[in-house]
């Protein structure tokens, strides 16, 4: 049962959001929720359903929403500063845990690109969170962002930067330039959004555009900072063993600097988006389930049997610890 919700964050902004519970009835068992935080440019309309429908189908009350700024939501437009994202999410989990269906006490966090480096902000912040689940992300976006680039396209960027800068500064107007400008896409993204537009026909493609005053935002932005405050809480990264465009090693990194309860999923043979269609969906949405299960409803006997044909695919790496 879905319901368009509205919450607030940061300075009064309205918040718009989609929630959806396996409830049918007027009284049910509270069940656990989950805030999805979706990737750059991106709204809540874009592969959050999908990832929706899966954990409601295993039992989680889950609430997916738009940053302030981007797709319904107020605040100013296309403005990709982390914290402030982070804000936003940690606003939804207030207003997730006020919801009479949902247990206050069993709220988790997906998050997929830069919306999962949110969420291990997120997590080793807020102790409300008790588990996450943090896909293809990065532990340093400034270290991403410039890996990505030639040295004469990050010396153009950082040109823009500092023309952002003055011309806020004077003028109150910002620089916009389009997403691919700043974020650099492998040979895979464009058969990657062919097979979205050829899969999803009533998603209307925009132009997507970012404010460049969020290039300085995320260079400052590193998520790994935060891992070790994670613990006690959940913290699980999953990633594709060929991904071109966020490199294994930023998942990696963050799982090593991490205590336990930890978990490292490398999807054999995928590519970045591989991981949001078909079977690497699949695949992906297994290992969160499993995690979520483990986690979230106390279900400790999950093992590696439960994905089936799925364990030849994936390679694991985990340390919890249960006391």
């Amino acid at each position: 049962m879905e319901k368009r919700i509205e919450f607030y964050s940061g300075p009064g902004l309205k918040i718009a959001g989609s929630m959806e519970t396996p409830h049918t009835g007027e009284k049910k068992e509270r069940v656990p929720g989950i805030v999805l935080c979706h990737g750059p440019g991106a709204v809540k309309e874009h592969l959050m359903p999908e990832v929706s429908d899966v954990l409601v189908a295993a039992g989680y009350g889950v609430l997916r929403f738009d940053y302030r700024g981007f797709g319904e939501s107020e605040g100013a437009k296309n403005r990709l500063i982390p914290l402030e994202q982070c804000e936003d999410i940690m606003s939804a989990v207030t207003y997730l845990r006020q919801q009479p269906g949902i247990d206050p006490d069993r709220i988790g966090l997906w998050g997929t690109a830069t919306g999962g480096a949110n969420a291990v902000c997120v997590a080793g912040t807020d102790v409300r969170v008790k588990c996450m689940v943090s896909v293809n992300s990065a532990g340093d976006l400034g270290r991403w962002l410039r890996g990505g680039k030639r040295y004469w396209e990050w010396v153009a960027l950082m040109k823009k930067v500092d023309e952002d800068s003055r011309q806020r500064a004077m003028t109150g107007t910002p620089l916009m330039v389009e997403t691919h400008e700043i974020f650099s896409g492998d040979p895979a993204a464009q058969d990657f959004f062919k097979r979205v537009r050829e899969q999803h026909p009533e998603l209307k493609v925009k132009k997507r555009e970012l404010a460049i005053e969020s290039v300085g935002a995320m260079i400052s932005f590193r998520p790994e900072a935060f891992v070790n405050r994670i613990t006690p809480r959940a913290a699980m990264w999953i990633c594709a063993s060929e991904d071109t465009m966020v490199p294994v090693d930023e998942s990696r990194g963050m799982y090593e600097l991490a205590d336990s309860p930890k978990r490292l999923v490398i999807i054999e043979g995928l590519k970045h988006h591989d991981l949001y269609l078909d079977r690497g969906f699949d695949l992906m949405m297994a290992e969160s389930v499993k995690w979520f299960d483990t986690w979230l409803t106390a279900d400790p006997e999950q093992t590696e049997e439960d994905v089936g044909q799925n364990k030849k695919a994936v390679t694991v790496y985990e340390e919890t610890d249960t006391r």
